[in-house]
């Protein structure tokens, strides 16, 4: 008669499958056993397992003299005990848990895989790809200070800001690529690495080229852009990262982030109701060079007399200011 036994977990489930190849199975602890247990509080031959043919043909289990006996379905069993052993009731030899199946028992029918079962392809991309993205963001790095230094700065400072960047942008990815070995076994350095690289490149030249649009073509308020652009990358961002460590729940997650980036945006501009743009700088630090200029610019006139409309906004924002702070400076 065919039949298996099966090592159950803490939680009923089969942790390991024992396939019975003649009768009478021997249990226990000893290595000359058919079914070896490594369990201290089993004996060296705890119990032996029989196919009784004047029963009807059902499989009837003896305990061997042992210190702790056993136990079918809750129901203790002491040494020298000998009782059928049902496919549907579980024994317990010492603290390992045995389940029973024959080729008499029905097989249960092959259940459907749901899109949780599924495997998830894991990512592949060529090996110079994240080599290649991670100079081009060094780079990238560099340009940015050079463009933006005043040529006093020593190399030791040009230095520091490559390396800073580059040890947070590593950390970063290494924390979640621990929060996938936790969920999923898997240590996604590289993944991480790549998505964290992708939106970093893709926001610093996004931080560069909308200011330098706005001078072009003279519409400061396009820099609204860049604040707007920053907090959508920065919620894709967490998504993609997400999607790595739970791949079945992107949508969720979508909708959760994208939510509570549209709630720091409306922060944001609630605590910017003062300023004159609640949306991007109100100025440009840094000026891109005058030949990139596209708008005609304005005559010297009419830039004066512009200036004076700014009066009574500017005494305005003063007074308020003033008035919050609890201090009575003038309106001059």
């Amino acid at each position: 008669m065919d039949a298996v036994i099966e090592i159950l977990d803490r939680d009923g489930h089969c942790r390991e499958t024992h396939k019975i190849h003649a009768w009478p199975l021997r249990i226990g602890r000893a290595p000359e056993c058919d079914l070896v247990l490594s369990d201290a509080h089993v004996a060296g031959t705890h119990a032996l397992l029989h196919w009784d043919e004047a029963d009807g043909g059902a499989p009837r289990l003896q305990l061997l003299p042992s210190r702790n006996g056993g136990w079918l379905d809750g129901r203790r069993l002491d040494a020298d005990a000998s009782v059928a052993w049902p496919s549907d009731a579980a024994l317990q030899l010492g603290t390992t848990r045995l389940r029973l199946r024959t080729s008499l028992d029905p097989l249960p029918d092959e259940q459907p895989m749901t899109r949780a079962d599924e495997p998830v392809r894991r990512e592949a991309r060529p090996h110079w790809a994240l080599p290649a993205l991670l100079a081009v963001w060094l780079l990238t790095l560099w340009a940015t200070n050079w463009a933006t230094g005043d040529g006093t700065g020593s190399w030791v400072d040009s230095v520091s800001a490559i390396l800073a960047p580059l040890g947070i942008v590593l950390v970063w990815a290494a924390l979640w690529a621990l929060v996938t070995q936790l969920f999923r076994h898997w240590f996604a350095f590289g993944a991480h690495l790549w998505r964290a690289l992708v939106a970093t490149v893709a926001l610093q030249v996004l931080e560069v080229a909308v200011p330098v649009l706005a001078y072009m073509v003279n519409l400061p308020r396009l820099q609204a852009l860049e604040t707007l652009a920053m907090s959508a990358g920065a919620a894709l961002l967490l998504w993609w990262h997400a999607t790595v460590v739970w791949p079945r729940a992107s949508r969720r997650l979508g909708v959760g982030i994208a939510t509570m980036a549209i709630v720091g945006l409306v922060l944001t501009v609630g605590r910017r109701t003062e300023q004159q743009y609640w949306i991007g700088p109100s100025y440009m630090a840094t000026l891109p060079p005058p030949a990139l200029r596209i708008a005609s610019p304005e005559p010297v006139d009419a830039f004066v007399d512009g200036l004076q409309s700014l009066e009574a906004p500017l005494l305005r924002q003063a007074k308020k200011r003033n008035d919050q702070e609890g201090g009575t400076g003038d309106d001059e």
